[in-house]
């Protein structure tokens, strides 16, 4: 089914791929899916945007780990088509193109890739069919702290949801705001320890967030389908209840 291969950064995954990531409650693909850039800083960030057929007004930024967009593209762009089917417009972004991925990471790559994340939130909220202060982040690992901490500085972001995310990842940040934020983590992680995201969590509590923590019953740092399944599962019910307001 051709219309299952998509291409991210010039990379290419197979439709197996997207069909191995089916989940219980998927419901009919009803969104369209495009290769967009937008600008941050100096640098032209190129990614991919999941357009729904029937806009919900809301819209979610999904960040990649340390490894990148090529590593993850595969794994996120079936859920982005379900995320999008049921109304959210989605911006899957390669914000390494603003500063590359490095073993190393300063403080400014820091700076450089949570910009990329709060230009690519304001350019996902002027798009056609969203409606304002309806912008969330999400991300996973080394996205998912980045997810966080931008959320905490970014006026325009109404909530995140970091996977697999803590200070293993990064140093905390100041930034000051009551955003709603779910920190999501497995049982036991050898990359971003579980301990880490909880620290993380009170710190961000202490900042003046509303910080939900929940554990998954899986060891490791990567995921199996069914995991992803859950993961995004939980992702679906924050953001209908932070941002869109359903059973609030």
């Amino acid at each position: 089914m051709r219309w299952l291969l998509a291409v991210a950064m010039g990379l290419m995954w197979p439709a197996a791929t997207a069909a191995q990531a089916a989940c219980a409650d998927d419901v009919a693909q009803a969104a369209s899916r495009e290769q967009v850039s937008y600008t941050s800083g100096a640098a032209t960030v190129r990614g991919l945007i999941y357009r729904p057929v029937r806009a919900n007004g809301a819209g979610v930024v999904l960040l990649h780990g340390a490894r990148g967009l090529g590593s993850d593209a595969a794994t996120f762009d079936p859920h982005a088509i379900q995320l999008a089917s049921r109304g959210y417009h989605v911006l899957v972004p390669n914000y390494y193109d603003a500063e590359p991925g490095k073993a190393r990471r300063t403080a400014r790559d820091m700076r450089v890739w949570r910009r990329a994340a709060s230009d690519g939130a304001a350019w996902l909220a002027e798009q056609p069919g969203m409606e304002a202060g309806r912008v969330a982040l999400w991300g996973y690992s080394l996205g998912g702290f980045l997810s966080g901490e931008t959320a905490m500085e970014a006026d325009g972001v109404a909530a995140a949801v970091s996977v697999a995310g803590g200070l293993d990842a990064g140093e905390a940040g100041r930034d000051r705001r009551a955003v709603p934020l779910l920190l999501i983590h497995a049982r036991r992680d050898p990359v971003i320890s579980p301990a880490s995201t909880r620290r993380w969590g009170d710190d961000l509590q202490h900042r003046g967030a509303m910080v939900e923590v929940q554990a998954l019953d899986w060891e490791g740092h990567g995921f199996d389908g069914p995991t992803w399944c859950d993961i995004f599962g939980r992702t679906r019910a924050f953001l209908d209840r932070t941002v869109i307001g359903e059973g609030a």
